[in-house]
């Protein structure tokens, strides 16, 4: 099966390719958070994946222990 290549521009000249697999969610969750950052269009690298990292943690859930009674 052949990845699909998505081209994430970055700045004036660079841009960042990911190649995603079509049948794997992961990939396809990952290249839409990309994409999401790549349209506010940051003018680094670094800049990409701060926004990246940042909207990673937005949307994961807390992860905090799970409390239960002890008896």
């Amino acid at each position: 099966m052949e990845k699909e290549k998505i081209t994430l521009p970055i700045g004036n000249n660079k841009a960042l390719i990911f190649e995603a697999e079509p049948g794997n969610k992961a990939d396809q969750d990952f290249a839409k958070l990309c994409k999401e950052v790549a349209a506010t269009q940051p003018q680094s690298i670094q800049d990409f994946f701060t926004r990246l990292s940042n909207l990673q943690q937005q949307q994961s859930p807390a992860t905090g222990r799970k409390t239960g009674r002890k008896m």
